[in-house]
């Protein structure tokens, strides 16, 4: 589920980029200047569950804005990290299960931005499915074997982003963010919340 998640992002990235050589000239500069995408966003993110360590993210969006430069947007971000987790082991097989697990969120949201020609904010409040694998040990008669299961779940993010622009098309970006997984389940039973922040870069394509 992981791998089709990336895999849809990178599909509507690639179809945007054919469409932009294969459409007529007239009629796609306006469509393709209200399509952003940025290469480059990396931060950290502080989990608040007493189960997770911090780690670092990795995020790639996909953004059409209604105007180029202000107003509402659609965007479609795709964020990926890794965290260390300590689980206390309810089948009485260990004391503790240890390990790192790999989250991806995949988050479909407005938002709008506003401010001048240099200096840019922006806020989304963005509902999406985060997915991960869940560990659990059992006794097979040998030893103990530890065995994982594919999860999803419901979360949110709440999103507020200072952007510089540098020309009329790009900018570099400070994020920052507060996650909600809303379920007390599995690494969220004490706590859902997580803060971070990132830095970034995006551009448009024409």
């Amino acid at each position: 589920m992981i791998k089709l998640s990336f895999a849809l992002l990178l599909c509507i990235a690639s179809i945007t980029v054919l469409g932009q050589e294969s459409a007529p000239e007239k009629s796609t500069p306006g469509f393709l200047r209200r399509i952003f995408l940025p290469s480059v966003d990396v931060g950290y993110q502080m989990n608040l569950s007493d189960q997770l360590k911090g780690s670092v993210k990795l995020a790639a969006s996909l953004e059409y804005r209604i105007k180029n430069n202000n107003n509402f947007f659609v965007r479609l971000t795709y964020d990926t990290y890794n965290a260390t987790y300590n689980l206390e082991d309810r089948n009485n097989t260990s004391n503790t299960i240890e390990g790192t697990v790999l989250f991806t969120d995949l988050f479909l949201a407005p938002g709008y931005r506003f401010g001048d020609k240099t200096y840019r904010m922006l806020f989304s409040v963005m509902p999406g499915i985060k997915f991960y694998q869940y560990p659990t040990a059992s006794f097979d008669g040998q030893g103990i074997q530890i065995s994982q299961r594919e999860e999803s779940l419901f979360t949110t993010t709440f999103l507020t982003t200072l952007e510089y622009y540098f020309d009329d098309k790009s900018a570099f970006t400070l994020s920052a963010y507060q996650n909600q997984v809303w379920q007390r389940t599995d690494f969220w039973e004490n706590s859902g919340s997580a803060l971070g922040f990132s830095f970034g870069f995006i551009t448009s394509l024409k």
